[in-house]
């Protein structure tokens, strides 16, 4: 595994930058390939297709192991499942323990209710805060960063003609999910988006909103934005595929040990991954721990979906709720 830097643990801990970039390819289809948006349909036409038949089909129900933790509170029983925002066909169906915990539970809790989404005030929101058409996005870049930046452009000049009026944690995002979309992955097959579609006789509750990560990543200091960009231009083809790979053997743990290991050896100061944890992981993950604690205590067994970094490395949701009392086995 190589250069699992931040650009791509927010694929596993960021909900709302994802969905957020698939209303910008809506809106720029001139720069992607024809042959890639027929992939991608036909990619989700089938998986929707095995989603509807998976609760029936015992025999096809995936042998990968996910993680998943449960817990018991007031007789009713709950679950945490980590998810990743993007996924593939070959995903589903999910393992039959996953979907029998899902089918048990009252409430979804996820971090944002990604399906029921204000398109205008989406619209509004990528004009304010994801662009800068004063500051083209070369001119901002650090010497290092811009190097090589320029050298990735050379390859891919109709993303770096979409990216360049964009600020940088946009960038590095519209880049990262561009490649992402190119190895046959959609925002669609996500995990948090299957489940929210299943949740028809479900409460769902939303833990964060799509409008509170964006600020997060619009108020990410420019130094951390741009080793966002550093990341997303050099990364090997493969990175992802490694983590799409941990996250369906439930190793984010390591993830998390290699993203720390392979920044360092990027160059990435200390108090810059500090700050990324504190940013995207630590504080979110209490506020998470709070809203999923807020409904068990309400006697509601719950089925809370959250990036699977979450619940990874120090300071996660389940330390947190460990420390308000509650009881947790991984499954």
């Amino acid at each position: 595994m190589k250069k699992i830097i931040y650009v791509l643990l927010l694929i596993a801990i960021i909900v709302g930058g994802f969905y957020f970039l698939s209303d910008v390819f809506n809106k720029t289809k001139t720069v992607t390939e024809e042959v890639t948006e027929q992939k991608s349909t036909k990619i989700k036409e089938n998986a929707d297709k095995k989603m509807v038949d998976q609760a029936n089909d015992k025999d096809s129900q995936q042998t990968y192991t996910p993680a998943m933790w449960k817990i018991e509170h007031k007789g009713k029983t709950s679950y945490l499942f980590g998810s990743i925002h993007v996924g593939e066909k070959d995903m589903y169906p999910l393992p039959e323990n996953v979907l029998q915990a899902f089918s048990e539970t009252e409430v979804l809790a996820v971090e944002a209710n990604i399906v029921n989404v204000n398109q205008m005030e989406m619209a509004r929101m990528v004009q304010e805060m994801a662009m800068d058409l004063e500051n083209p996005l070369p001119t901002v870049l650090s010497d290092k960063t811009r190097e090589q930046y320029e050298v990735f452009c050379e390859k891919q000049t109709s993303t770096c003609n979409l990216v360049k009026i964009f600020e940088p944690w946009m960038a590095a995002m519209t880049i990262e999910a561009m490649s992402v979309i190119q190895l046959g992955y959609s925002e669609d097959l996500g995990i948090d988006k299957f489940f929210i579609n299943g949740s028809k006789e479900k409460e769902i509750v939303e833990l964060e909103s799509l409008e509170g990560q964006l600020k997060l990543l619009d108020g990410m200091p420019k130094e951390l934005q741009d080793y966002m960009v550093l990341g997303a231009v050099t990364k090997d083809a493969n990175d992802f595929k490694d983590l799409m790979q941990s996250w369906k053997t439930g190793q984010m743990e390591q993830v998390m040990a290699q993203a720390e290991a392979d920044s360092k050896a990027m160059g990435i100061p200390t108090d810059v991954m500090n700050e990324f944890n504190d940013l995207f992981l630590y504080k979110r993950n209490k506020v998470m721990a709070d809203g999923i604690a807020a409904q068990m205590e309400q006697g509601k067994s719950v089925f809370a979906v959250v990036g699977a970094a979450h619940y990874a490395g120090k300071n996660s949701v389940q330390q947190y709720l460990e420390e308000k009392g509650f009881t947790i086995e991984r499954l």
